[in-house]
């Protein structure tokens, strides 16, 4: 079980230790960062509708506002387009509560390196001000971490089985073998 957990291929995932949620990159909208993705993976935009950046408090309501965001190397200048993927079931929070987001886009990193994201309103407009934040995506991890432990106990369990099977027909050659010289 350990070789395979080790040597499982993993899905398009960017953790490999517990997500701090106060690491994700926030946005103010309409707004742009450059963000460096150290590896290829899933990550995600979360609007954040209760927020606090530099000081100032966000409370926007918990509906995402219609919204543009992408992704654009700065290496090749290659454009990655967030897909929708809201489920307003899909949030997340910080222990206080001074940060509550909900899962609203999702894009796959190839190419590691440092991307400029930005992100605006649909119609263009510049109000209300709200708070986006961009990491890795939780529900992919999520799988991912099912994905590669299921799959190691499973085939664990078919290495025990077929050792089990292999040890009965050795032992029932020795027994027939044993009756046959007597």
């Amino acid at each position: 079980m350990m070789v395979v957990y080790q040597t499982f291929p993993t899905l398009p995932g960017a953790l490999e230790q517990r997500v701090d949620i106060d690491n994700l990159t926030q946005v103010v909208v309409p707004g742009s960062a450059e963000i460096t993705f150290p590896k290829p993976g899933a990550f995600a935009v979360y609007y954040e509708y209760r927020s606090l950046v530099n000081g100032v408090k966000f409370d926007t309501g918990n509906q995402p506002p219609f919204l543009e965001c992408a992704l654009t190397s700065k290496a090749t200048g290659a454009k990655v387009t967030a897909a929708p993927d809201f489920v307003d079931s899909n949030t997340y929070h910080t222990k206080n509560l001074v940060r509550v987001g909900v899962l609203i886009m999702s894009f796959t990193i190839d190419d590691p390196g440092i991307y400029t994201f930005a992100c605006q309103y649909r119609d263009g407009s510049l109000r209300p001000e709200i708070v986006v934040s961009v990491g890795p995506n939780l529900m992919w991890e999520f799988f991912n971490i099912i994905a590669k432990v299921g799959g190691s106990i499973l085939s664990g369990m078919a290495v025990f089985v077929l050792a089990f099977f292999v040890c009965f027909i050795i032992l029932l050659i020795v027994l027939i073998k044993r009756a046959q010289a007597k």
